[in-house]
């Protein structure tokens, strides 16, 4: 039995080798040059970029993949935990060092926000458990027969215990009285493309993950896990083909760009769902909500940068109207939040000696509400003359620099409007509502991947691979 995965992101690879270790003969066609999709590397003279996420969270799903096959996970992957998490610059010259240590954390919240904002965090942070441990396997980690499935008995007595559906931002506002602890506790869902003002408390699980489980970071960087990946995948016999961009795909195979067919008695599709309807089954799909987008600068930073961690979170005065320009078209603010990460703090080989490799990621309308080239300079320079302000950063120092935007996603990774986060995860394209991995109009075809249940991110990615390898045995029985 064989089977074509087409697109080598984190969940057409994990796929791949979920199958491949099973003893089906596997062939994955990529049309970059390297594997990853979003999860892959970029070099700049010298510094070394993860291009999409930079944080692995959650690491459950990563070792279920690696227990399912056999392997030891720290044999292959040496990972790092960050603490702090990340350092937070708040508009008003605050600064908060978050850790997944409870006592710690509670200190630094007193020192800042004084102790009745202190005394809320142990009590938040067991809400938090208690809802991870309710809701992970009971609606991220499954796959639906229907939107129907979403309201069983079970379902709806966890619904209604954790009020998975109320509304997060409101819900941490009831919390917290001190603005910088309602954004800190919120600004997740930016992480799925997603504002908290429309995001339900379940996704209240990215804090969780966050602040009480840990952020980790895979030496070599989140590139890794997808390096790692393919080279499991090969090493049970399976064929990555990269430079090889799939045109349609029909039945159980698929049509290649330079005339090839493959034949494979199941496809699984890594691509992004909108584009992999309209582009490779020729399909007119209804048009589904899309994340916002996100300016990321790639730079090498002559110098040194001492007041950043590995991770770091700026905020601007007014984070409201920020969401309201990102998710909204309104104008972007002067000083809008956004992500800096700064691997070589705990990855040495992550730059020469004397360079920082210093990477931003800004969030930004999508293509719906396009910014001009004059606006994304101008975004550019907004977060630069904040580093400035906060750490010293001196624009002459940066000795190479690349910048991917809304257009960029759009053409090289196939992202529908230039979402870079793929679908939105708004509720009507949450769990039950989120895209089935089945498809439709072919019955040999599985979808994985970031549009697909249970969502975004390199956990729900792996996840997504788990439930495709069901499907994809379903189909294999049959």
């Amino acid at each position: 039995m064989k089977a074509i995965v087409v697109g080598a992101g984190i969940g057409g690879l994990a796929t791949a080798l979920r199958l491949a270790h099973r003893g089906y003969a596997v062939e994955v066609l990529e049309r970059g040059e390297r594997v990853g999709g979003r999860c892959r590397s970029l070099e700049i003279q010298g510094c070394r970029f993860d291009v999409g996420p930079t944080l692995l969270m959650m690491l459950g799903p990563l070792r279920r993949l690696f227990e399912d096959i056999g392997e030891p996970l720290e044999r292959h992957l040496a990972l790092t935990l960050c603490d702090p998490t990340y350092r937070v610059f708040f508009a008003d010259g605050s600064r908060l060092d978050p850790s997944p240590n409870l006592a710690l954390m509670t200190e630094r919240v007193e020192a800042m926000c004084g102790s009745e904002e202190a005394r809320r965090i142990g009590p938040f942070f067991e809400r938090l458990r208690r809802l991870a441990e309710a809701a992970v396997p009971a609606f991220v980690e499954r796959d639906y027969a229907g939107p129907w499935s979403l309201f069983g008995p079970k379902e709806l007595s966890l619904l209604l215990r954790h009020r998975l559906l109320a509304n997060l931002s409101k819900t941490v506002d009831r919390t917290f009285r001190d603005e910088r602890l309602r954004m800190l506790f919120s600004f997740q869902t930016l992480y799925l493309g997603l504002s908290p003002k429309e995001a339900p408390w379940v996704y209240a699980l990215l804090a969780w993950m966050e602040c009480g489980e840990g952020v980790w970071y895979p030496q070599g960087g989140l590139a890794q896990v997808s390096e790692t990946l393919a080279r499991l995948t090969e090493a049970r016999g399976a064929t990555i083909r990269t430079g090889c961009a799939v045109r349609r795909i029909e039945g159980g195979g698929v049509h290649l760009a330079n005339g090839e067919t493959r034949a494979a008695d199941v496809v699984v599709c890594n691509a992004d769902l909108p584009y992999a309807r309209r582009e490779l089954l020729g399909e007119s799909p209804k048009r589904l909500r899309a994340s916002c987008s996100a300016l990321c600068l790639y730079l090498d930073y002559e110098g040194e940068l001492p007041g950043l961690l590995h991770h770091n979170v700026f905020f601007g005065p007014d984070f409201e109207a920020n969401l309201r320009a990102v998710f909204n078209g309104a104008p972007m603010p002067e000083d809008p939040a956004f992500y800096a990460c700064l691997s070589a703090r705990n990855d040495p080989t992550a730059a020469p000696p004397g360079h920082a490799n210093l990477s931003l990621l800004i969030p930004c309308p999508n293509l719906d509400h396009p910014l001009g080239e004059t606006q994304l300079a101008t975004l550019r320079n907004c977060v630069l003359d904040r580093l400035r302000r906060e750490v010293g950063l001196d624009p002459t120092r940066i000795a190479g620099e690349r910048a991917v935007g809304p257009n960029e996603w759009a053409t090289e990774l196939n992202l529908d409007r230039g979402a870079a986060f793929g679908l939105s995860h708004h509720f009507l394209q949450s769990a039950a509502f989120r895209p089935s991995n089945r498809s439709r109009s072919n019955p040999r075809l599985v979808f994985v991947g970031a549009s697909t249940r249970p969502g975004n991110g390199v956990p729900m990615a792996l996840i997504s691979a788990e439930l495709a390898e069901r499907r994809v045995l379903e189909i294999l029985r049959r």
